[in-house]
């Protein structure tokens, strides 16, 4: 009976032991937050005048403040899981976000997400195509976001509209029409 209880102690030891160590690798190494700003409307519209062309540039920080708009209206990713902080960064069509999740409101979680960026007029959509916490791969089939979509023709003047989109290093050009 001593031999069966020792033995059970043992296991719950090394379950706890390897439980901690889940719990230390998964938690997030940067404190991240959902807070944007809104897109300088009159500072893009001085950009066209000053340039006159049609076409406008958005960095990578403004595209960050459009992405994390999108991510706070839907925090709430999977039942019981909740986006609480996430940063973006742009390689070409790819962004990689560096996110803070929280799990049944107790556990926190850093994470890697990956998407791909598509012109759907009159959408830019961010498809979530892998999810990554450290150096460990997560299936797709256990954390799927549902695609981000960003109207980018409510943040122009009424007779104007994207005509196309271009990705490049750090920041994205819209091409813009009149409607």
């Amino acid at each position: 009976m001593g031999k069966l209880f020792r033995s059970v102690l043992s296991l719950a030891v090394v379950v706890a032991l390897l439980a901690a160590a889940a719990y230390w690798y998964a938690r997030p190494t940067q404190a991240l937050d959902l807070a944007y700003s809104e897109l300088p409307v009159r500072s893009k519209l001085t950009e066209i005048l000053a340039n006159r062309k049609l076409e406008v540039t958005l960095n990578e920080s403004e595209v960050n403040s459009l992405l994390k708009k999108a991510l706070a209206a839907h925090a709430e990713v999977q039942e019981g899981v909740r986006i609480t902080g996430a940063r973006f960064s742009l390689e070409g069509d790819r962004w990689i976000a560096d996110v803070n999740l929280l799990y049944k409101q107790q556990w926190e979680v850093g994470a890697k997400l990956y998407f791909t960026m598509q012109w759907h007029e009159p959408y830019l959509t961010a498809v979530h195509t892998g999810t990554q916490i450290r150096q460990a791969g997560i299936p797709v089939e256990w954390f799927q976001l549902k695609p981000l979509q960003i109207p980018l023709n409510d943040y122009l003047p009424k007779p104007a509209g994207v005509r196309g989109i271009a990705f490049e290093n750090h920041e994205v050009k819209l091409a813009l029409k009149l409607r």
